[in-house]
């Protein structure tokens, strides 16, 4: 049987395309560098055929603090374009979604001196929509862990509470969400992690029913090696208009790695230190069997 692969592609450069400012929401930005994506299907039999899916160009500024993503769909002959403006710290505060020129969706995140998110809000333009979701931290004092409070509001009425407890290393270890009264509880969900870090095993109880149901994740029992970050291995220069050749010599060579017969499930990082980065990851579409390679790649 064909294993079928997803190949994300990222070159990043800052003279490929002939832009020097980019227009973002009602703003125009000196462009600092340019991003090119491209997703391939991908099926490795006695040889490498890639079938390419979509491709993206990304605009950005030269410290990194407003992007533009604009993405081109094979069947699709309308242009989506996703706004990002980070702040001091690289955290993103807004994102602006359009089709065409049309804005779709806007989305907000606040935080506070530590970093901490304390408000996120989605702003659908389209039905009108509003979600707003309010922080509060906590630490309890018995355990050390840390007790997250969401607040979730619908067009300005609250929905619901969610009480989130985190470890000392910062695994989320319980949740409890309460209704809109904040005190009657809907369930209470806990988690098992496996040896990769990744949740195995999620146990959800609902008390008005009295009935507890447990959910095996794949993914936390997915062995540590499956899940890694190496060198490129070639000193060989990567551009635009070889990325096929490229793609097919270190599909090639990386083989042994990438099918490595323990890891059904896995996601390999490759980076040549400089400008170019490939990632390599499984996936499961629609739940059938489908392997996703994603290539990220500055230049």
């Amino acid at each position: 049987m064909k294993k079928i692969i997803t190949i994300l592609l990222l070159f990043i450069t800052g003279n490929t395309i002939a832009q020097s400012t980019f227009k973002a929401g009602w703003n125009n930005y000196q462009t600092g560098q340019i991003i090119h994506e491209f997703t391939y299907n991908y099926t490795f039999t006695d040889s490498v055929r890639l079938f390419l899916a979509d491709s993206s160009v990304i605009f950005a500024t030269a410290d990194s603090m407003v992007t533009e993503a604009i993405t081109y769909h094979l069947r699709d002959n309308a242009i989506y374009k996703t706004v990002h403006f980070f702040d001091g710290k690289k955290q993103v505060t807004k994102t602006e979604e359009y089709k065409d020129d049309n804005l779709q969706q806007a989305n907000e995140w606040r935080y506070d001196e530590k970093g901490r998110k304390i408000f996120q809000m989605e702003d659908n333009k389209l039905n009108g929509n509003n979600y707003k979701k309010n922080y509060e931290y906590a630490t309890d004092k018995k355990s050390g862990e840390t007790i997250v409070t969401e607040s979730a509001y619908y067009n300005g009425k609250i929905e619901f509470y969610t009480k989130s407890y985190y470890d000392k290393i910062g695994q989320k270890t319980k949740e409890v969400r309460l209704n809109d009264n904040n005190k009657d509880i809907i369930h209470i969900e806990s988690y098992i992690y496996g040896d990769n870090g990744k949740v195995k095993e999620r146990s959800v109880y609902f008390p008005e029913f009295k009935v507890t149901k447990k959910f095996q994740e794949p993914e936390g029992d997915v062995l540590p090696k499956c899940y890694k970050t190496m060198p490129m291995g070639t000193n060989e220069k990567i551009n635009l208009h070889t990325r096929i050749s490229f793609i097919k010599r270190f599909m090639t060579r990386m083989k042994p790695v990438i099918f490595d017969k323990d890891c059904d499930e896995f996601e390999y990082k490759f980076n040549n230190g400089t400008n170019c980065e490939i990632i390599v990851a499984s996936t499961k579409v629609n739940n059938a069997k489908k392997l996703t390679f994603r290539y990220k790649e500055k230049v």
